[in-house]
This record gives structure tokens, C-alpha cells and sequence, in this order.
């Protein structure tokens, strides 16, 4: 039989390996057609075809009327299903629809497909297609459509999925239960996942990990504990991945001892002691505080990659080591190894804690450099809070007028930056031009509005925006929201006001609401609204007082002549213990 004209080209590499295996002598089996012969060993032996090969060979068996072979349709099918290109797993599927008697195998490379894709919804359908046509499912499926119901927003298809296997009698397939069991924990179904676990009579190591990584996740890190001594009791021995779920655990706990406890096991018997347990150890140890210990499991890894640099960049910072966090993030540059966007994000919010305008400028100047902040609106977010705390809220509203994708975040921290540096009306203006933009504001929105109001002596302005909360956007206000509310009007002199407010509220006042109005009080010399505020006992009825508090009071008592008020505090002081923790400090930037 003559080859068809597609195999005759010779730039490409499945006809060249054509022209080199088969030659015009060469016998073939007498069972099987020469051209699908040709075409069988094309699939078998070439594996770079790509996407206009496939198309060719697709017509090519149109045409010779191979298509309706389901051997060869098959092996054209996974083809199309595992190439990369937007599209093919489509194509796959609208070959597969056409033809009869097509294997699960071929059905499975569809579904896996577009889970490969990111197209979860179609690999669901193809799976509910299977089972209305009555083919053939096998585990393979089931994990692949399990899957798939784990990058979608509701658990409901993994709960059909879920009655369905009992009823094909794949319960007591480990793998399926496994699949199901990380499922159900990236739901925080806690309860369907012991269940499952519970009902399987035998359990290996991966279904083990998958319990404590379900609780895990779901910040359950008790269940985590109690977990993973029954897998010990049970004999099963914990490898790298149960090492990094009881780390995690250990890091929420802040559970040092623990984490210690499970860094000298891993030590003496894990084989995988590889990057993941480590970059999990430096996290238990930055965030319990212990740094040195969190720098040495650094030093002496073997591998590093990005994530063990930002872990321990993040851990300085966490516990106020500024020197080291940037001496690490530039040995990093110096090691050729390039952040990524949670590096940069740790470095940016650590600037933004030094309030360092030279630092600032520094770390304004590097983002640039490397474009994140053109890809990124959280790096962008975070640059414009930084500037905006370091001083510079001009460079704040340039990151925020050449952001190209602007977020609710990125309104509230500008508007946020603005009201820090006492820009209330910028404020507005801003908050106008969101409503244009067709952007709804949401609680902590209306905290940096308010907050802008109270900076800038806004009153109206602030009442006004108080009262559309819940009249034009149905958001109940919080504990905070009436907190600057308080504070508007205590800045504006309005006390008695502010006093019939904090009465009127429909939630208890804490003491931040309470001690803003007593101070107000001080500052502005009301010392009868004072003496009506602590005849009501308000400030020794909301909870414990910190030491501000007894110093604010013994203020008010001394500047209303009732010593033996302020005696009687400060007897109280002793009695407890209380003491002054952070005296005032203040620092300058020298250049």
C-alpha cells in the first residue's frame, strides 16, 4: 500500500523514524493491514508529535476509514487528550463521542485532560457521560473525577460521586478512599473524613498522611497530635510528608517542645529528610520564637529552594530581626536565586514596619527593577502601604494610579495611606471615583473612611457615611466602626454627643470605646462628663485594665483634686502587678 503524503515529509521526527524503521521490504504481519500497521508503531514509537502531526494523522484516518478502529482511534485519542495546547482535550472528547467501544483507558486520558487544563466542570461532565452510556468505570476514573470535584467551589458532586462508589464496589478500594478522604478534607468535612477512615479495614501510609494532612489543613492541630500518635501505635512509620502535616501543626500550636521532639525523630530515622521537612522545621522554629535554631536547620540543608529562603527571611522579621531579613534577602540576590512574590510581599511588609523612607525608596526601586509590581496587585498593595507608613504618599498614589488591575484592597489601602497622612478630602475624592469604577466598599473599607473622616474633622461627612452602611450597603456595623465614629466626634469636641452615642449603641462598648471617650474627656477638660462616665463604673465593668487605663484614670482623679481616688488606684496598681510594659520611646532616621 502506497504511504500517504503526510508520512513523506521529512521535517519532522515521526517520518523520519518512519523512513528508517519500515522499509519497502520489510514484512509485515499478515493479520493486520499494512497502513495500520504504520500507523499503530507511529503511536508506539514517536512521542513528539505535535499538534499539526495529530491533525494530519486525525485526517489520514478519516479518510482510510481507521477512525472507526478502536485500537488506533484509542491511541489518536490519549494523543490529542495529553498535549498541552488550549483545545485538544476537546478534540479528544468530540472523537471519543463519535466512536463506539472505546476503552475506559481512553475515556480516563479525556477526564485526566482537563484536569491537566484546569477545567474541573468539563472532566466532571465526561464522567457523568460514562456512566449515562453504561461504560466501564474503574479506579482510575474515580480518582481522576474526585479530583476534579477538589478544584470546584461546592462538595455536592463529590458527595454524589461518594454514594455512587459503594454502589459500583469500589468501597474498600484504598486508593478511591484516599482520594475521597482529600476531598473531604479540603472541605473541612471532618466528620466524613474520620468516617471514611474509620471504615477502611486496611489503612496504609498514604491514607494515614492524608488524615492528619485533612486535619492539618483544616487547623485542627490537636486532631493532628492524637492522629499521629495512633499511626505510631499502629505501627505505621511516618515518613516526610507526616512530618511536614505535624509540623504544621506544631507551627499553629506554637508548640516548640513538640516541634523539637519531631525534628530529633525525623532526624534519627526519616530517610526523605528532604527540602520539605526542612523548610517545615524552619517554619515551627521562626514562629515559636526560636530563630537561632530556625537558621541552623538553614545552614545545614543541603538543597535550598526559594521557599527555605522566604521562610527564614520571614521568620527575622517576625521576630524583629530587620538586619538580618535584608542581609538574607541580599545574599539571596547574590546567590542568583530569584524571589518570588511571597518573598518580595515578607521584605515589603517588614520595610513597612521600619517606617524607613531610605529603605522604602530601596525596596521601591528593586520591585521596579524586577516588574513584579506591574504583575502583581498584592505587591502593589503592600508597596503603597509601605510608602504611605514611610512617609511617602505621593510614590503611594503613583503605584496606585499605574495600577492596572485594581482591587477592593487597593481602595482601602490607598484611601488608608491618605487618612494617615491627614489627606481626609483626597480621601473622598478617592472613594467617589471607586463608586464610578463599580467597586461595592465592605467593612474594613469603611474603617479607613472613617478613619480619614476623623483626621481630617470630617463630622457630616463621617455621620453620613456611618448611617449609608447599613441603609445603602446592608453592612452591620462593628465594634470598630463605632469606635471611630467615637472618635470623630471626641476629635471634634462633640462629647456629650459622643457620650449619648456610646449609650445608644446596640452592643456593649468595649474598653477602647470607653477609654477614647474618658481621653477625650482629659484633653478637653470635661471633667463633669468624666465624673458621669465613672460614677457609671463603665471602665472598671469592661474587662481587665491595662495599665494605660489606671494611668488615665489616676490622671482624671488628680485633675479633679480626688486624691484619695488616686491613692486607692494606685494601691490597686501594686496589688496586681501592674506595670508600665512599653514606656514611651522614639527614634530618628540618621543618614
Amino acid at each position: 500500500m502506497p504511504c500517504p503524503p503526510f508520512l513523506r515529509r521529512s521535517n519532522s521526527g515521526i517520518i523520519q523514524t518512519f523512513h528508517y524503521e519500515f522499509k519497502p521490504k520489510i514484512c509485515h504481519p499478515h493479520s493486520i493491514p499494512v497502513s495500520q500497521y504504520l500507523l499503530l508503531n507511529i503511536f508506539t514509537h514517536s512521542t513528539r508529535r505535535n499538534e499539526e502531526q495529530l491533525n494530519q494523522i486525525h485526517a489520514h484516518m478519516i479518510t482510510s476509514g481507521h477512525l472507526h478502529n478502536p485500537t488506533l482511534t484509542s491511541k489518536l485519542v490519549a494523543s490529542f487528550a495529553s498535549k498541552t495546547v488550549p483545545g485538544s482535550t476537546s478534540v479528544a472528547r468530540r472523537i471519543a463521542d463519535q466512536i463506539d467501544g472505546l476503552d475506559t483507558y481512553s475515556w480516563n486520558t479525556i477526564i485526566r485532560g482537563y484536569l491537566e487544563g484546569n477545567d474541573p466542570e468539563e472532566a466532571i461532565l465526561v464522567y457523568n457521560r460514562m456512566r449515562r452510556k453504561g461504560l466501564k468505570v474503574d479506579t482510575y476514573t474515580l480518582v481522576f473525577a474526585i479530583k476534579a470535584c477538589g478544584l470546584r467551589p461546592v462538595i455536592l458532586e463529590g458527595k454524589q460521586i461518594h454514594g455512587q462508589i459503594f454502589k459500583m464496589g469500589f468501597g474498600l478500594e484504598v486508593i478511591v478512599q484516599t482520594a475521597l478522604l482529600k476531598l473531604f478534607g479540603l472541605f473541612d468535612e471532618d466528620r466524613v473524613v474520620q468516617q471514611i477512615f474509620d471504615e477502611m479495614p486496611h489503612r496504609d501510609l498514604v491514607m494515614w498522611n492524608a488524615l492528619i494532612a485533612a486535619y492539618a489543613r483544616g487547623n485542627c492541630p490537636y486532631k493532628v497530635r492524637e492522629v499521629s500518635y495512633d499511626m505510631v501505635r499502629s505501627n505505621v512509620k511516618p515518613n516526610g510528608v507526616t512530618a511536614v502535616s505535624i509540623l504544621s501543626s506544631c507551627s499553629s500550636l506554637r508548640a516548640l517542645r513538640e516541634g523539637k521532639a519531631v525534628h530529633g525523630y525525623v532526624t534519627k530515622n526519616l530517610i526523605d529528610f528532604d527540602v520539605f521537612v526542612h523548610n517545615a522545621l524552619i517554619d515551627v522554629y521562626s514562629k515559636c520564637g526560636s530563630i537561632q535554631d530556625a537558621f541552623r536547620v538553614f545552614q545545614l540543608m543541603p538543597v535550598r529552594n526559594v521557599v527555605s529562603w522566604t521562610s527564614l527571611i520571614n521568620g527575622y522579621s517576625d521576630n524583629n530581626c530587620p538586619n538580618e531579613a535584608l542581609g538574607l534577602f541580599k545574599q539571596m540576590e547574590a546567590e542568583n536565586i530569584r524571589p518570588d512574590e511571597i518573598t518580595v510581599l515578607g521584605v515589603v511588609c517588614m520595610c513597612a514596619k521600619l517606617r524607613s523612607f531610605e529603605l522604602g525608596e530601596w525596596i521601591d526601586q528593586y520591585v521596579a527593577k524586577t516588574g513584579l509590581v506591574k504583575e502583581s496587585p498584592a505587591i502593589a498593595n503592600a508597596l503603597m502601604d509601605m510608602d504611605a507608613k514611610c512617609g511617602n504618599i505621593m510614590k503611594s498614589c503613583q503605584i496606585f494610579d499605574g495600577m492596572k488591575e485594581k482591587t477592593i484592597t487597593s481602595w482601602t489601602t490607598m484611601i488608608q495611606g491618605l487618612a494617615m497622612h491627614g489627606h481626609g478630602f483626597s480621601a473622598l475624592v478617592r472613594f467617589c471615583q471607586m463608586q464610578r469604577e463599580g467597586f461595592k466598599p465592605d467593612g474594613i473599607f469603611f474603617l479607613s473612611l472613617l478613619s480619614a473622616c476623623s483626621h481630617a474633622g470630617l463630622v457630616d461627612e463621617g455621620r453620613r457615611y456611618f448611617s449609608s452602611m447599613e441603609a445603602d450597603y446592608h453592612i452591620t456595623p462593628w465594634m470598630e466602626h463605632y469606635g471611630c465614629m467615637v472618635d470623630i466626634l471626641c476629635r471634634a469636641g462633640l462629647l456629650d454627643e459622643a457620650f449619648e452615642f456610646v449609650q445608644n449603641m446596640p452592643i456593649k462598648p468595649d474598653m477602647i470605646v470607653w477609654r477614647t471617650l474618658l481621653r477625650a474627656c482629659q484633653t478637653r477638660g470635661s471633667i463633669s462628663l468624666a465624673n458621669q462616665v465613672m460614677k457609671m463604673n463603665h471602665l472598671c465593668d469592661s474587662g481587665p485594665k491595662k495599665s494605660e487605663d489606671y494611668v488615665l484614670l489616676s490622671n482624671l482623679f488628680a485633675s479633679n483634686a480626688e486624691w484619695d481616688n488616686v491613692k486607692k488606684l494606685r494601691k490597686e496598681m501594686k496589688i496586681r502587678g501592674v506595670t508600665k510594659q512599653y514606656p514611651g520611646s522614639s527614634f530618628i532616621e540618621v543618614d
